[in-house]
């Protein structure tokens, strides 16, 4: 199994338990990523990564304590085809810390 995709669904899995922000462009991007890896549809990453970093920059972006802020950035690590550098560093796992979720819960694989 392609390990982009593993990482991915397990993303995907802590989104859906977390709840997708009440933000349009949080739930419509996450709909859309969610059939790009779990459906094989076709989509233009590029421009949900310049949509979603657009949002997080106008957003206090840099405050990963804020929950709508970190879980966007969630949804940004899906924008990311080849996630194996954001698994190695834990990027993703950080910003589940950051939302009051322990460091081994967040770290232990589905």
């Amino acid at each position: 199994m392609n390990e982009n995709y593993k990482y991915a669904t397990h993303i995907i899995s802590w989104v859906e338990k977390l709840g997708v922000p009440e933000i349009s462009l949080a739930q419509n991007i996450f709909s859309q990523l969610k059939e790009y890896w779990i459906e094989h549809k076709s989509l233009n990453l590029e421009q949900l990564k310049d949509d979603l970093w657009s949002w997080v920059d106008c957003n206090d972006g840099y405050n990963i304590y804020a929950p709508e802020v970190a879980k966007m950035r969630i949804i940004l690590c899906l924008a990311y085809e080849d996630n194996r550098e954001l698994e190695d560093v834990g990027y993703f796992e950080d910003l589940l810390v950051s939302l009051g979720i322990s460091r081994e819960e967040a770290y232990k694989r589905t």
